[in-house]
């Protein structure tokens, strides 16, 4: 493809690199035998995050409509989560957000969790968990604190969303299972760009 690459993701060995261009495609090459392993199904809105799982070799891509697909390395097909996910469908007020994935990461200590944030907030998505019905409250966290221990099992969806921080730059979780928050106002960012960039222009 000529389109402009604008993702490169390695994977944490060192074997993959993902790589997603502005025509909507994503390709995944083995950098030890140098050539190209296999492209994901070609999907109609661009990704704006891929990253690949360290244990599983699953790549996990967020796209521009806030879809959420999951492709395995190994067998060069969507996994049967993924599959689930696009059969059920995300949660209206997930796909009613209008601020893009920047970044997807994982739990080192549990396969299980994909960690992924926007500007505005970060979720947990917990796969071994029941995705979210759509009559189901999506931002459940205070509600679960409040219910006791069985009931809080019942009503627990795959979903862990925090919106308590604003302009999040980088979210992590570390081996001994600390959360790492960067957040930084966007006029503090503004304020470093060049004069030519950040000027104001008319009706914008």
């Amino acid at each position: 493809s000529k389109q402009p690459i604008h993702i490169l993701s390695p994977s944490e060995d060192g074997q993959w690199l993902a790589t997603a261009n502005t025509g909507c495609e994503i390709h995944v090459f083995n950098l030890r035998k140098m050539k190209l392993h296999c492209s994901v199904p070609a999907y109609s809105s661009c990704p704006t995050a891929v990253s690949i799982h360290p244990t599983s070799c699953n790549l996990v891509s967020v796209h521009a409509d806030q879809q959420i697909f999951e492709f395995s390395l190994k067998q060069k097909e969507y996994t049967e989560w993924s599959r689930q996910l696009q059969r059920q469908g995300l949660h209206p007020l997930w796909l009613q957000r209008d601020t893009p994935i920047t970044r997807v990461t994982f739990n080192p200590k549990n396969p299980a969790h994909i960690v992924l944030h926007d500007t505005f907030m970060f979720c947990i998505i917990d796969q071994s968990l029941p995705l979210p019905e759509a009559e189901t409250k999506l931002y459940n966290q205070m509600l679960l604190r409040s219910l006791p221990q069985p009931l809080r099992l019942r009503e627990s969806h795959a979903f862990k969303i925090c919106k308590n921080y604003q302009h999040l730059l980088s979210v992590n979780l570390l081996e001994d299972l600390s959360l790492v928050v960067v957040e930084r106002p966007l006029l503090d960012i503004m304020s470093q760009l060049p004069a030519p960039v950040r000027q104001k222009k008319f009706a914008t």
